[in-house]
């Protein structure tokens, strides 16, 4: 006979009933967006070599470089920007894991890496149990049944407005999530990273510059991410305006960075330096990884788009290789009889071009390309209007 559902849901049960497991906390490591921004243009980049195949000749080595750079001048763009990597450092340090429990070199005391991630819009604290090797005796944890790695964001943005001093209705967002954490009981470390950031009164501005500091640079990260956006498609008709549109993205991001320097540097560090003690060293952050990505992108791109202009202004059948575009000599009407004379059997001159060659007169013209010295091919035009 068959066996009933309920037998077979009790079976090899002591108590039958329903299943029900713990909860599985796991810790957040990653920044989602971060994540989601690199997933998305590795998408359009996997994309794009799907159809290499299809690209024929040398234009597929050209295409895979137009492409990929420009993939990845977007991503830094926009991963600096939301990225909280632009003051950074860690320490690995002995350290209390709840605030008022236990006194300093007890039996509960912890061994973890803090790390501070200061943003434009905000900071991401991190705490990480590990054995920093910092006693003669192998470390025991103190807590066994309880895995210690926390990743604690605080923003100042949206509103970006400092609000009054303190933690009431009225201060800004930084200090109302310092205030809820204490409630919700966050370990003792991140409050106290997070609690320098929470002064603003003499010279204990540290909070207020950084924010300022995002503030403004994130402004010219969204305009280098609009001028990177035109110059995309002012490249596909004319490569001298998208090469003047990759300049001033090149020199937005560089001032960017500059501003993101000089707001820390001249208003942070020439009042009283920002440094985050511990028993056994000092939290110092330095520029991270977001500030130096977004400065080598913008050298990268002013010097790229310097050498596009000056090639294109010498050798523009050169750039319009690289492009895919047709190069022609000027941007003059071809006479008809040119292909009248190739139905009488004359010779019929076509483009120079890295597609199928077509006639003078449907080829796409790369305007703002002019070239001084003529060639055998404008010798041969030249002879051929002559002749008709």
């Amino acid at each position: 006979s068959l066996v009933s559902g309920e037998a077979m849901g009790n079976a090899f049960r002591q108590h039958p009933g329903p299943a029900i497991y713990a909860p599985n906390q796991t810790p957040v490591t990653d920044d989602l967006l971060e994540v989601g921004l690199l997933v998305a243009f590795g998408m359009i980049g996997f994309s794009f070599l799907l159809i290499i195949p299809g690209i024929r000749s040398w234009e597929r080595l050209w295409a895979t470089i137009r492409v990929f750079v420009t993939l990845f001048i977007g991503a830094s763009i926009l991963v600096s920007n939301f990225g909280f990597g632009w003051y950074t450092d860690k320490i690995c340090t002995r350290t209390q894991y709840k605030a008022n429990v236990n006194p300093p070199d007890s039996p509960q005391e912890i061994q973890a890496v803090v790390g501070l991630l200061i943003g434009l819009r905000g900071i991401n604290i991190t705490l990480n149990e590990v054995d920093c090797g910092l006693s003669s005796t192998p470390y025991v944890r103190p807590f066994p049944g309880e895995k210690i790695l926390y990743t604690e964001q605080f923003f100042w943005s949206n509103p970006w407005s400092q609000g009054r001093f303190g933690f009431g209705r009225y201060a800004g967002r930084f200090s109302q999530t310092f205030q809820a954490d204490e409630f919700r009981g966050t370990p003792y470390p991140i409050l106290w990273v997070a609690e320098y950031f929470t002064f603003d009164g003499e010279g204990l501005r540290w909070g207020r510059k950084f924010r300022q500091a995002g503030w403004y640079t994130h402004i010219f990260m969204w305009l280098a991410f609009a001028l990177y956006l035109v110059s995309i498609l002012l490249f596909v008709n004319t490569i001298h305006h998208g090469a003047l549109l990759m300049l001033y993205m090149g020199l937005v991001l560089c001032l960017a960075v500059f501003t993101y320097g000089n707001v820390i540097l001249n208003g942070v560090n020439n009042s009283i330096k920002m440094k985050i003690p511990f028993q056994d060293g000092v939290i110092d952050p330095q520029f991270g990884w977001s500030w130096w990505l977004t400065l080598a992108t913008g050298v990268f791109s002013v010097i790229a788009s310097v050498f596009i202009l000056i090639l294109n202004a010498t050798r523009p059948d050169l750039t319009a290789v690289f492009f895919h575009h047709t190069y022609v000599i000027d941007e003059e009407f071809v006479p008809s009889a040119i292909e009248e004379s190739a139905e009488d059997g004359g010779p019929l001159l076509r483009t120079r071009s890295n597609r199928k060659t077509k006639t003078l007169r449907r080829t796409r013209i790369n305007r703002g390309t002019t070239r001084k010295n003529p060639d055998p091919f404008s010798i041969a035009l030249k002879d051929v209007s002559q002749a008709a």
